[in-house]
């Protein structure tokens, strides 16, 4: 797993990526100097399994065709080209994307070391000088630095952009460590109503119920204070873990009465618990499926009830016998 992943937030914002793309393309850009090369009829590709993504960045997604969709998005921007072999995802860098370890006067800021550079010189200092491990930090520096990176040296790249400075106001720092685990894992759309701020209690639960409902209706839910409220007693109904996926699911019921009410609210909070066991026994119940599993269980129980009458009947010939 990669440590830490250094984001060029003035170029991510100047080609409108947005934070998990960044972040897939800041991992991407270091990987030619670590991942196998292939010759192809088009030219040099490099290897990059979905699953190396999905290993090295657990922040951005466990899913592979989740991290598929990502690297298209890339190709869509023009940072990278794709290809495949039969087992395995090929991408090479566009001359777009050597923009984003540049300064500002076009050189490269942090070039990129030759493969295995860093693997030889770990070798220099620890196997044929091992009196050197194990010695005692010098003062001031520290033991366990936060700036770790996975054993492919070279991976981690510096990718800000010098900002011009005054005497009396220094240059803003314009790179971001990406360490955040609540980051929505697809792009909320700017349109969207509703909370902003990705802190507030009922963000979660009202973007999963508005996207889905989008989804449906291709429109977006009415935001207003009721419906506010309504997510509130939501999350302490159902708790924060929770709400949102059950606010999503609610939205693929096909129920002829929630359909008429185009999914409102207050039919999921209404009867949230019923929701929560639907969305947890991956259950979809609707009238048709209610009348179905009720004349089920009327079946049964009117076999219980033939069975007993039978038993019964047995039981009491058997005692006429030895009477």
């Amino acid at each position: 797993m990669q440590f830490t992943v250094t984001i060029n937030q003035v170029k991510a914002l100047e080609w409108g990526l947005n934070s998990q793309q960044a972040l897939l393309f800041a991992f991407v850009y270091g990987c030619p100097s670590w991942t196998k090369p292939i010759k192809t009829d088009d030219g040099i590709f490099f290897a990059l399994s979905k699953a190396k993504i999905i290993e090295e960045l657990p922040l951005l997604t466990d899913k592979p065709d989740t991290a598929y969709r990502m690297l298209k998005a890339l190709e869509e921007a023009g940072l990278i080209e794709l290809s495949s072999t039969a087992n395995i995802t090929l991408f090479r860098l566009t001359e777009k994307a050597i923009e984003w370890n540049q300064k500002l006067d076009g050189s490269e800021k942090y070039p990129t070391p030759p493969k295995n550079e860093g693997r030889k010189k770990i070798r220099s200092t620890s196997e044929k000088n091992p009196i050197k491990v194990g010695k005692k930090s010098e003062q001031g520096s520290e033991k366990s630095p936060t700036n770790q990176v996975t054993n492919h040296q070279g991976t981690n790249q510096d990718t800000s952009q010098d900002s011009q400075g005054s005497p009396d106001k220094p240059a803003r720092n314009l790179v971001l460590v990406v360490d955040r685990t609540d980051a929505p894992r697809v792009e909320i759309p700017a349109d969207m109503p509703g909370p902003k701020d990705q802190s507030c209690k009922t963000f979660k639960v009202w973007a999963n119920y508005a996207m889905a409902y989008r989804k449906r209706y291709s429109t977006w839910p009415v935001w207003n204070a009721k419906v506010g409220g309504q997510l509130g007693q939501l999350v302490d109904r159902l708790g924060a873990d929770v709400a949102h996926h059950v606010a999503a699911h609610f939205l693929k019921t096909s129920d002829a009465a929630v359909l008429r009410k185009c999914h409102s609210l207050n039919e999921l909070l209404a009867n949230a618990e019923s929701y929560h066991t639907q969305w947890v026994t991956g259950q979809r119940i609707n009238g048709t499926t209610a009348r179905q599993m009720e004349r089920t269980e009327a079946n049964v129980s009117a076999a219980e009830q033939a069975a007993q009458m039978v038993l019964a009947k047995r039981q009491a010939g058997e005692r006429n016998e030895y009477l």
